[in-house]
């Protein structure tokens, strides 16, 4: 066995000069939770690992960061009835828990080692504080299990519920009953198929209650205040409704939603987070609809309705706030740096694409030094995974996304799309032209052979721009992450892994046939592939097993060491430098075949890497993906955010509030009608606008309009403003 070591800090003599921060602006949440009665507060989860709690006192104009912690944090909750508890959970087995509002956090209870479990909801029964559950994911060889945790001393220790193990499944939501003790909810995607399971005895035993579900995946479920046997619930396809905690569903929406939220002080109030979009139901659920204003960003998994109309919305590029209902949106993360981004493209000169998780297509250059959104929208844009530049006509620019089995493709640099069918089935996870040819793309991932069955390792490739496509390669089980063509493409490589396997293939021959070439490859899977480039028989490839260098064009493997990698960059201003990513511990180099490897942190909060690259035109630039800190460079100049001020303060404004008998309106000059809302949502009276009217409005509230909370609308000729109203007896 070669030992191997590894040295924890920055050595002087090899280092190249701090990492800068590149941005894109944003934050990536991963989990939310208000502070009960103190509608102003709110701690969100940020990054990877290590994830940032952050803490707000001002409903998110001003951030704090309490502590971090060492996992990756996927659920947080909070105490209702001693609001200076908290719980966290993710990645590790661990479940936390702070005693002083998020300042220090101690490891509560360490999860039974015999499962590969991964936390991503907890919820706190409000009637009882002990009493915790909890929605995991275990996993164990090629399957993977959806578990119910429950414990009833404050999270000290857990018993474990199997509720279904697959060959795919997620855990995304968890709801409890709090008027029937041991009754609740717990589902996510089975099989690739929307499931709940509901329980009766803290979950003992199970019923499956998806029968008149739609979509792939259950996000969330909530029960109607007015009734506890009535339950919403939000997937991918739509809004489902049952009266009779889902013996039977109806559908009230058809756009996929990934949150539901009552509003506690406005019961007949609802949300439902979806693409870019807030919808929102005053009727308890039956109907919805949705005018989102100031809203972006998709993967909307966290809602807090907070106070009558006032509502938190979380979602990949950060937290959004409304004082109306969710017409109108102000962004609260504009300062911050911890957005997701999957890929890069260099293809156009200047000018970087970059693929943000749950935002989409965001692009800049060297000259204009910021970064905007690229494109227009269409359904799934901002779940595109990757994006690929055509050499020789540059407007032409194509993308495949998570949500559909398209390929998206421009002609015009984003102002139209057309979306060619790939494959039925099909889950690309990239995309490239051949180096040789215009015309012909590659896309790869996974492929079903039906909607419930199992991802095959899948290469598809076409030769008309991506109208039609032919399978290049199908293995099963599997899923294909990756594709690297020599200058010619006559070579190709293709990994990922098939089963419980490394899998790495080789064609000499365009891919008309293909050879394993995993030889010495352990773990799995292979996460990322780069040739050496001063030596076109050297290649190094990681897993979460290392890093793996071949002397052979990819016939055999050895390791030179590390664990937990997932990319790797040999360098090419010094010959024997090798840098690797790692999903925990940030970037290593070595210089000497992996007998020493050193870390290389200066300027890297986060240390949770996906991808390491270079600029094909300048080679001493290295891009660095960090997953929850956005992007990170070495030698890269000139890329910034440019100054956000997000918006805080409507144009329409009222005084005094709250009202008793008259109030002082100021709305802005254009006004051509103002309407007055109760709580329901229904119109209620019509308020005169004075012709050429300049300065305040003074209205006297009618005699027979009684105490509550209302919404004043102010429509103009092209926009119009919202605020709410507080009438007092």
């Amino acid at each position: 066995m070669k030992l191997v070591t590894i040295v924890l800090f920055t050595a002087v003599a090899l280092a190249t000069g701090n990492w800068q921060q590149l941005g894109p602006n944003g934050a990536a949440i991963t989990a939310l939770t208000p502070v009960p009665g103190y509608p102003d507060e709110l701690y969100i989860a940020v990054g990877s690992f290590p994830t940032l709690i952050f803490h707000t006192t001002d409903a998110g104009l001003s951030w704090g960061t309490p502590e971090t912690i060492p996992d990756i944090i996927t659920a947080l909750t909070i105490n209702p009835n001693n609001i200076q508890t908290l719980y966290a959970g993710g990645k590790t087995r661990r479940i936390y828990k702070s005693t002083n509002a998020g300042a220090t956090w101690q490891v509560v209870a360490n999860l039974p080692s015999s499962y590969d479990l991964w936390v991503q909801q907890i919820v706190v029964n409000p009637s009882n504080s002990n009493e915790l559950w909890a929605a995991a994911e275990t996993y164990s060889g090629d399957s993977i299990g959806i578990y119910l945790l429950n414990s009833t001393d404050a999270g000290a220790t857990w018993n474990l519920s199997r509720v279904i193990n697959s060959f795919e499944a997620r855990a995304r939501l968890l709801a409890i009953n709090p008027a029937n003790p041991g009754t609740g909810f717990i589902g996510g995607s089975v099989a690739n198929r929307a499931r709940v399971f509901y329980t009766t005895d803290y979950g003992a035993s199970w019923q499956d209650k998806s029968s008149g579900l739609g979509g792939r995946c259950a996000y969330a479920l909530a029960f109607s205040p007015a009734n506890s046997s009535t339950v919403i619930c939000a997937t991918d396809t739509g809004i489902f409704h049952s009266f009779n905690l889902g013996s039977d569903w109806t559908r009230r929406l058809t756009a996929p939603t990934y949150a539901i939220a009552f509003s506690p002080t406005s019961p007949y109030y609802a949300y439902a987070g979806g693409e870019n979009l807030v919808y929102r139901s005053t009727d308890l659920g039956l109907t919805w609809n949705a005018d989102t204003t100031l809203f972006t960003g998709t993967n909307t998994r966290w809602l807090a309705p907070v106070r009558p109309l006032e509502v938190y919305a979380g979602n990949s590029y950060g937290i959004f706030y409304s004082t109306n209902g969710g017409y109108d949106w102000t962004y609260r993360t504009p300062g911050l740096k911890h957005l997701r981004v999957l890929t890069l493209n260099f293809s156009i000169p200047e000018t970087v694409f970059a693929c943000v998780e749950g935002v989409g297509v965001m692009k800049t250059s060297a000259r204009n030094q910021n970064w905007q959104p690229w494109g227009k929208r269409f359904p799934g844009s901002a779940w595109i995974k990757d994006v690929a530049v055509n050499p020789r006509h540059p407007d032409t620019i194509v993308c495949v996304t998570t949500f559909d089995s398209r390929l998206h493709r421009t002609i015009n640099r984003g102002d139209s799309w057309e979306t060619p069918l790939i494959a039925q089935h099909f889950e690309p996870q990239g995309i490239a032209y051949h180096p040789a040819g215009s015309d012909t793309l590659y896309t790869w991932g996974g492929k079903r052979d039906s909607s419930a069955g199992p991802l095959r390792f899948a290469i598809m490739r076409s030769t008309d721009q991506g109208q039609t496509w032919n399978t290049v390669m199908l293995r099963d089980p599997g899923l294909c992450l990756g594709m690297y063509f020599s200058r010619n493409a006559d070579t190709i490589f293709a990994f990922g892994k098939t089963g419980s396997a490394p899998a790495l293939f080789r064609s000499i021959d365009r891919g008309r046939n293909w050879t394993l070439t995993n030889t010495g490859i352990t773990g799995t899977p292979v996460t990322d592939l780069k040739r050496f480039p001063g030596n076109g028989a050297i290649w190094f490839c990681t897993t979460p097993a290392g890093v793996f260098k071949s002397e052979n064009n990819g016939l055999t493997w050895t390791t030179i060491g590390l664990n937990g990698t997932t990319c790797v960059l040999p360098d090419t201003a010094i010959s024997t430098r090798v840098w690797a990513g790692t999903d925990t511990q940030g970037v290593f180099y070595t210089t000497n075949n992996g007998i020493i490897w050193n870390r290389d942190t200066l300027g890297i909060a986060g240390r949770t890497n996906s991808f390491i690259m270079r600029h094909p035109d300048n080679t001493s630039a290295v891009y660095l993906g960090v997953y929850g800190f956005s992007l990170a460079g070495k030698n890269v100049f000139g890329i910034e955010e440019p100054a956000f001020i997000p918006k805080t303060k409507p144009e329409l404004q009222i005084f005094p509030t709250p009202i008793t008998r008259y109030v002082r309106i100021v709305a802005p000059r254009d006004i051509i009608r103002l309407e007055l809302y109760n709580a329901t949502g229904r119109l209620v009276q019509i308020i005169p606008i004075p012709q050429n009217h300049s300065g305040p409005l003074l209205w006297q509230r009618p005699e027979n309009l009684g105490a509550g909370v209302y919404m004043l609308k102010a429509r103009g000729n092209n926009q119009q403003e919202i605020v709410k109203l507080i009438l007092l007896r």
